[in-house]
């Protein structure tokens, strides 16, 4: 008799590759620093495969995805592609480049909310608690290394991937290409501590314990005004989602009490963490005194937001300049990278590559979105309405805000908002093909 062959169903292949994208997401940095640092440029791409394999399986199960939010988007995205082409800058690889953001990755967030129940969810936060351990351990060593340490060196094996600081240290990147990428990593953590903290879905308490304490040591380690903002907000949504319901919120008082002894342990009895408090408070002074009031991180992030939409009014009605905000396609354009030829902010860069009418559109779509799932996260019963308007901390904000131009914090939004639609479901459905 012939043996069996092992098959793996195509809903599982679906998981397993979102699994792989998830992986990849955290580590793409870490081979293209220190593993394969050789194949750096083709790595940026590295999830694109697997993007499009999902995309692939999804079309053969049948998964419905294809929503207005995404028929919108790629009728947007080929029609600013042809322009482009035919009347902009012209060049295929960053057109390309820049199509593959709303072509190949957003409709995967509607299809991880389709083939994902919350029990995966809770799967990817229990391995996330993990990882957030060996994070922190990273970028403890980075904290406290030269910057011509293996540890800190840059993309491609040259130079350093940290960025400015203060005290003379430098923000350190994790496993990730740049710093920001650490930033938004700490954001996703702090929804699975906060939620592990205020459920009671089942996680080890050893971990949950050890990956609050990294979350806390690592937060200052970063010197970035960013991760700790977004684990404010993510707290916050935590907040409002508990005092919906007495239980919950009687938890989140000894949540709160615990982190507050936590933290002053820490900075009484460990120098590294009171190091990296007075390196942090140190770079906050900073950029208070030198930009005012208007370098305070809230009003930042205020005018990060409404600052472009003003500038859109100012845009052509069409434009072709797909991809060229990118820093890839400005150093394919251009032939010098680390630098913006459009805009910094994500607002600025679609009205800038695709005009007023489908770069505000696309904006308008996003904005939409966000709202959306707000929403319905907070009409939920209380014993649901936890874990989801939780996620709306990271997924909302990422949604509305973030920097797709950059393929680390493009991952990042794509999974914080697939895996926040993946928590309304609760049971699985069956996509094996007949």
């Amino acid at each position: 008799m012939k043996p069996n062959k092992l098959t793996i169903p195509l809903d599982h292949r679906i998981k397993i590759a979102v699994w792989l994208y998830f992986i990849l997401w955290i580590f793409e940095g870490a081979l293209r620093k220190w593993i394969l640092p050789s194949l750096a440029t083709p790595l940026l791409v590295v999830r694109d495969p697997v993007a499009i394999y999902i995309l692939y399986q999804a079309f053969q199960l049948k998964v419905k995805f294809t929503n207005p939010y995404v028929l919108y988007a790629w009728l947007t995205t080929v029609f600013c592609f042809i322009f482009t082409i035919m009347f902009g800058h012209g060049n295929l690889f960053v057109g390309l480049y820049g199509a593959r953001i709303m072509l190949l990755h957003f409709p995967l967030l509607f299809i991880i909310g389709e083939v994902f129940v919350k029990e995966d969810v809770l799967k990817i936060g229990r391995v996330i608690l993990g990882l957030n351990i060996l994070m922190t351990i990273i970028v403890f060593f980075q904290f406290n290394s030269p910057q011509t340490a293996f540890i800190n060196v840059g993309i491609g094996g040259e130079g350093s991937a940290g960025f400015s600081g203060a005290m003379g240290y430098s923000r350190p990147p994790g496993t990730f290409s740049f710093t920001s990428g650490l930033t938004i990593f700490y954001t996703a953590v702090s929804v699975f501590v906060f939620y592990f903290w205020l459920s009671k879905d089942s996680c080890s308490k050893i971990l949950l314990y050890a990956s609050t304490i990294a979350l806390v040591i690592g937060l200052p380690l970063t010197i970035s005004r960013g991760a700790v903002v977004g684990v404010l907000v993510v707290g916050l949504f935590a907040i409002i989602a508990s005092g919906t319901n007495g239980k919950t919120l009687f938890r989140l008082l000894i949540t709160g009490v615990v982190l507050y002894f936590l933290i002053l342990v820490l900075q009484n009895y460990t120098a590294i963490f009171k190091l990296s408090t007075e390196v942090f408070m140190s770079r906050v002074d900073a950029a208070n005194q030198d930009g005012g009031l208007k370098e305070s991180i809230f009003l930042r992030a205020l005018d990060g937001f409404l600052g472009p939409i003003i500038d859109l009014l100012n845009q052509p009605l069409l434009s072709g300049n797909l991809g060229m905000g990118t820093n890839a396609g400005a150093q394919i354009l251009t032939g010098k990278g680390g630098f913006f030829l459009v805009s910094e902010g994500e607002f600025g860069r679609l009205g800038g590559e695709q005009g007023l009418i489908f770069g505000g559109g696309l904006i308008a779509l996003r904005i939409f979105l966000a709202i959306h799932l707000a929403v319905k996260s907070w009409r939920l019963p209380k014993e649901e309405k936890l874990l989801p308007f939780i996620f709306c901390g990271a997924a909302c904000i990422a949604l509305m805000q973030g920097q797709w131009a950059q393929p680390t914090v493009l991952g990042y939004g794509v999974l914080m908002a697939g895996l926040l639609l993946a928590c309304f479901k609760k049971e699985e459905i069956s996509l094996v093909k007949n």
